[in-house]
């Protein structure tokens, strides 16, 4: 029971996202078909955002018994203690795999694991920024991988922006999900400093950016038709989730994001 309860506190998909864009980074940079650090790279990954996750909460704590009482934390199901405990060992083991990946990935891992660490203290309540740097992990993730054994990074760089933007869409959506909650705990989030309605028109614009510029990979010529197929169905969900509310668009933006990467990896085949 316990086991499943931390399952459910790092929250695998999250992690699962993070892994995919390691893996595209990787197979976009350089042609090898297997390298060991590529592993270390995957498990760093997913441990090092899982500890972000878990560090979240445990800050989120009060505003998550408003917004989200049902987690293992606000539920009482795993102790603050023990969860904090959690997020420094993931933390610890993710940056032992990447000291022995290389130097720049090793780097890319402290930066991150910094920028976690003040994203769930103050970034993630602090205006606008809260947005970006959490869109950062994202595009990082894709130099994670590439930066294994760097090659082709013009493309992979393309990709990486694309998710960035999507991203922070997705992440302003996510504040207009946690208002009630975020009022209480005084949080300077866009939509509580500009107001829902603005903050909307923010995300929407920063979403649509992302689908717009998503058909630029083919008409320069670095992909084929079969990424701009299963693109177009990525970039219908995303344009579908700007007229949902914030909780379903949450929801029909991760389904987008996971198609936008299967076109990433037929991109790179």
């Amino acid at each position: 029971m316990r086991i499943k309860e931390y399952l459910r506190l790092v929250r695998p998909s999250n992690g699962l996202m993070a892994v995919i864009a390691v893996i595209i980074g990787f197979f976009i940079a350089n042609s090898t078909v297997y390298s060991f650090p590529l592993l270390f790279a995957i498990i760093s990954v997913f441990v090092i955002a899982s500890a972000g996750i878990v560090l979240n909460d445990y800050f989120d704590f009060e505003s998550d018994q408003v917004n989200a009482p049902q987690r293992p934390l606000p539920s009482g199901k795993i102790s603050k203690k023990n969860a904090l405990l959690f997020s420094i060992i993931l933390f610890a083991f993710g940056l032992l795999l990447a000291f022995f990946i290389n130097f720049y990935c090793f780097l890319i891992a402290v930066i991150n694991i910094v920028l976690e660490i003040s994203y769930a203290v103050y970034l993630k309540k602090t205006f606008f920024i809260g947005n970006l740097v959490d869109s950062f992990f994202v595009f990082s993730a894709f130099l994670y991988g590439a930066f294994i054994a760097p090659n082709n990074l013009p493309l992979l760089l393309l990709f990486a922006v694309l998710a960035f933007l999507a991203n922070v869409g997705r992440e302003i959506f996510g504040d207009l999900e946690d208002v009630e909650g975020d009022r209480k705990l005084n949080a300077r989030t866009l939509p509580i400093v500009l107001g829902e309605k603005k903050s909307r028109l923010i995300a929407s614009l920063f979403i649509i950016s992302a689908v717009i510029l998503s058909i630029l990979p083919f008409l320069v010529g670095r992909v084929g038709i079969y990424y701009l197929l299963v693109i177009f169905i990525a970039d219908l969900i995303f344009v579908y989730s700007l007229f949902q509310k914030p909780r379903q668009n949450q929801v029909l933006t991760r389904i987008a994001m996971l198609f936008a990467l299967i076109a990433f990896i037929v991109g790179a085949l």
